[in-house]
Formats: structure tokens, sequence, C-alpha cells
């Protein structure tokens, strides 16, 4: 696996093209007394600074989407309120929430998928998410046989220094989501 992240050697420095979008991200204002749509809004300034630039330099391709049809995990009439694919595999997603409790959010990752579909027909291994309560937000490993892990601390978006940790922790999301991916492909 050491040689699947090692993205710099592959694409180059992209820190030109990434910096602005951290310090948008860092500068963000955030506000729970939106609607979960612009709450969406504030989120996606970090999902897609970090995804959307490695989606423009990676040799894969990506699609990012929400509140769309992912049938190859996801139960029929249910959506992730945010997906990413590589070559057409979910291996990111999202469950957001204006308020409430970011842990009992979180237990929708796995309560909208086909039980077993992770690891299985050629799926990755484990699958990565998170969810959302209002600025709290939490990220989670989840496994086969739907169990999920914590893979974070609940980050509260109004300290700067969670802001931080949210972008490293979407930086070793799109690594290790292609280093699964590639070794999973080999």
């Amino acid at each position: 696996l050491e040689d699947m992240f090692d993205i710099v050697e592959k694409v180059g420095n992209i820190c030109p093209k990434l910096t602005p979008r951290v310090e948008t991200a860092l500068q963000v204002k955030v506000s729970n007394d939106v609607t979960e749509s612009m709450q969406q809004c504030f989120i996606d300034v970090f999902l897609m600074g970090i995804v959307g630039t490695a989606q423009e330099y990676l040799e894969m391709d990506t699609k990012i989407n929400r509140n769309a049809n992912e049938l190859s995990m996801t139960k029929s009439k249910c959506r992730p309120d945010y997906l990413l694919m590589l070559n057409g595999q979910l291996v990111f997603k999202g469950e957001e929430k204006k308020a409430g409790d970011v842990r009992n959010i979180a237990l929708e990752l796995v309560d909208k998928m086909i039980p077993g579909s992770v690891g299985k027909d050629g799926k990755l291994e484990y699958l990565l998410g998170y969810a959302t309560a209002g600025s709290r937000v939490l990220f989670e490993c989840i496994y086969g046989d739907g169990k999920m892990s914590e893979c974070s601390d609940i980050l509260n978006l109004e300290r700067v220094a969670d802001r931080v940790s949210l972008l490293v922790i979407m930086i070793n999301v799109v690594r290790v989501a292609c280093a699964l991916h590639n070794a999973k492909n080999q």
C-alpha cells in the first residue's frame, strides 16, 4: 500500500491550487441558525476543497453527488446526502442533519445500506463515511458486518483547530480511498 499512498509523486505539487481552497475553508463563517441546505454548502467548502482538488489531479474517474441514488450498497429509495465514487464504486458517503446527536445521525450511514454489501462482490473491505449535526462532524469506518468504528473525535467546525483537523482528515480520506481502490483493482 505504501506506493498507493504516494499521491505527490504521481500528480506533482498541487499546493498552488489547494492553498486558496484551504484558506476559504478556514475563513468561511459557520452559522447554526440557517437551513440544512445552507449547512451543506458550508461542509461542501471543505469536501470540495480537498476532494475537488484531488478530482482534478488523480487519474481516476471520480464522481461526487448529493442526494443521489446509489444502488450497489444503498437500499432502494434511500439516498446518501453526499457520495464519492471512484471508477463507479462507492468509497465515501455522508449523512447530514441541521441538528441532533451526531452519533445517532451516523447510524443512518448503516441503516440506509444493503446488509452485507461492504466487502462483497469486489467492493472495498470497508467504507468511509461522515455524519454532521449542525457544525459538528464525526467520521466513521463501516465494515461488512454493518458495524462502525469512529475515525475521529466529534469536530466542531466553529473552532479553527477542528477545521484544520477536518481538512487533514479529508486529505487522508482521499488517500485511503484511492489506496484501497487501487489495491483492490490490482
